[in-house]
Order: structure tokens, then C-alpha cells, then sequence
């Protein structure tokens, strides 16, 4: 079957390609930066916030499109780009759908549409547009947090924020030390608190159950990619503390140093997913999320090339007052 991707050349997007044609489909995958053409795989330089996508010629053997095309940034909207890319965009979609006539939109949501931030409210508005439209067919994905792996890494936002901890207590040479066995112990390590609920659980899920089961469900309907049995906020804080050298404690009150005061600013757009969700899930078979898979998600972090060291260059590195490099923020979008 024909099928178009949009956000082809994102971090959900190349894994779903990938795995697309490895299934034997033909894939269109549009993208303001396309990815290179290869065996089944057509190119197309689109966007989502053109009309009919921004394509002149419309292949006619389309017969699904999967909508992955988003900014997924947690803060503030202050330009709008988040709210006018994903409904806009989407919108764009339907009625591209609709114009030729495709039976089946796949749309990309996520289980996070609480209405907490500008994104989460423009999933959910989103869901309801797909549903309302006259598409014969829309089935809906909610994917929650989701972990790269080597064959398609990413640094999303909880490897961001465990980055930000980094940060904060100067311990990214330390890691890549420890990492490369070349650190002398013993190590003093500092004490961190942060706000949280110990019993919460955080939503990770490894990116190639994602995509496995994107590419094998046929069924309309929503359906939530969730893994079934997430960690707690409190096994994360202990696998993620040793790792990189830093006591973190769970507290749900306490006065803050100036350190974790600073911390607590800079990471506001993460904390309401510091107090858990519970969510259902329709996947059967899912990888555990252990402290390995953590670890060595971090560690990929650090010997990659998005490089965790490198993150918060700028205003972050500005405001901790820091000499290095620093490190850079890593952009979350994959309007793509």
C-alpha cells in the first residue's frame, strides 16, 4: 500500500518509515527537509502549513496518510508557532485527505492531552477535528514519553531534564569520566531535592514499540501506545542518581537553595509530569523500562552526537554562571 508520512525526517518519523518498508509498503515521506529517496521510499518537500501541503503534483496511489508533523515543545507559545502547526497543520491534513480522496488518516496524538500546555491542548483539539471529519477512516495513536534507542536516538525531554540536573551540579565531565572508566572515587556527591509524587509513574516508552505497533494496527479507533507498567518517579530518581553522581531526594515540600530554586524555574514545563499518570494501554508485548535501559539510554546521550554535555548553551549557561560551553537545548520540534 501507499501511504504518505508526514514529519518523515523526524525522530518518529524516520522509525516509522524505516518500518513501513520494511513491511513492504511504498512510502511518500514529506517533509520541509525531505529524507534521501531510497527503495520504495519517495521523497517530498512539503508543509503542513501550505495548502495541499505545499505539493504541486499529488501522487494518486495514496491510500493513507500517518500525520506526524508536530512542535512538541512543553513551555509557553509566545509566538504561536506550536498552536498554529499542530491545528493549522492538521486541518491541512483533513482537508488534504478529503481533497483526494485518501480512505485512512493516521494522526499521531499523545497520552498527555490533560490541557496543561499549549501543546496538550492542541492534541486534544486535534483528536476531535480527526474524529469530526469525514474521512472514512481515522484511527488516533497516543505514544507518551518517548526513549530513543541507537539505531534512532533523540534526546527527548527526560533525557533533557535529567541533562538539566547535569547541569545544575557540574557533573557532565564527571559522567563522561565514569563512562569511560578513566574516574578516580571517591566522589563526594551532592544532595538534591526535588517535587515530586515518589509514587508517580512517568509514561517511558522505547521508540521501536511505538512504531511496531504503528505500523501493524489496520483499525480505526484510538489507540493508547502506552507501556503498561511504567516505573515510579522514585525507581527513576535512584537509577538516574546513580548514574550520575548526585543524591536526588523526592520531597513534596521543602525551602529551596538557590541552586534547586534555579532548577525548579528552568525546568517548570516538566514538572506536572513529576506527579504521575495512569494511563490504559493497548500494547500486549512492550520492553521493561529498567535501570539498564535508562542507563544506557543517558550514557548514549553522552557519546552522542546531540551530546547531553552540550546542553543549555546560552540563557541556561548565562543563568548558572558557567565558563564552559555549556549546554545547548536541544530543539523538540519535528515540524518536519
Amino acid at each position: 500500500m501507499a501511504i504518505l508520512v508526514t514529519g518523515a525526517s523526524g525522530f518518529l518519523g524516520t522509525a516509522l518509515v524505516s518500518k513501513l518498508l520494511a513491511k513492504g509498503h511504498r512510502v511518500y515521506g514529506l517533509s520541509r527537509h525531505p529524507p534521501e529517496a531510497r527503495d520504495n521510499l519517495i521523497s517530498l518537500k512539503g508543509d503542513i502549513l501550505e495548502h495541499n501541503l505545499g505539493l504541486s503534483e499529488v501522487p494518486v496511489d495514496i491510500r493513507a496518510v500517518h500525520h506526524l508533523a508536530a512542535i512538541h515543545r512543553l513551555g509557553e507559545d509566545k509566538d504561536g508557532s506550536i498552536w498554529k502547526t499542530n491545528v493549522e497543520g492538521t486541518q491541512n491534513v483533513i482537508d488534504f485527505c478529503l481533497k483526494h480522496n485518501i480512505p485512512h488518516l493516521y494522526f499521531t496524538s499523545t497520552a498527555y492531552t490533560q490541557g496543561r500546555n499549549v501543546y496538550e491542548r492542541s492534541k486534544a483539539l486535534c483528536e476531535t477535528m480527526v474524529k469530526a471529519s469525514a474521512i472514512p477512516k481515522v484511527t488516533i495513536f497516543k505514544p507518551p514519553i518517548i526513549m530513543g534507542t541507537a539505531e534512532h536516538f533523540y534526546p527527548g525531554h527526560f533525557s533533557q531534564f535529567v541533562a538539566l540536573v547535569m547541569k545544575i551540579h557540574q557533573r557532565a565531565e564527571i559522567v563522561r569520566r565514569k563512562i569511560e572508566g578513566t574516574l578516580r572515587l571517591p566522589l563526594i556527591e551532592p544532595v538534591f531535592r526535588m517535587r515530586a509524587n515518589p509514587e508517580g509513574k512517568l509514561n517511558l516508552i522505547p521508540i521501536d514499540a511505538v512504531v511496531d505497533a504503528m505500523a501493524e494496527i489496520k483499525k480505526e479507533g484510538t489507540f493508547w501506545l502506552t507501556h503498561p507498567d511504567p516505573p515510579t518517579l522514585t525507581q527513576l530518581v535512584e537509577w538516574v542518581g546513580s548514574l550520575i553522581m548526585v543524591k536526588i531526594q523526592i520531597e513534596p515540600l521543602f525551602r529551596a537553595t538557590p541552586v534547586e530554586a534555579v532548577f525548579t524555574k528552568l525546568s517548570a514545563a516538566f514538572t506536572p509530569y513529576l506527579w504521575g499518570d495512569d494511563f490504559p494501554s493497548d500494547l500486549r508485548k512492550c520492553p521493561p523500562i529498567t535501570k539498564e535501559f535508562i542507563t544506557s539510554t543517558i550514557t548514549l546521550a553522552t557519546t552522542s552526537g546531540f551530546s547531553l554535555m552540550n546542553l543549555g548553551k546560552g540563557a541556561l549557561g548565562k543563568r548558572l554562571g558557567s565558563k564552559s560551553p555549556g549546554l545547548v537545548i536541544l530543539p523538540t520540534s519535528s515540524a518536519t
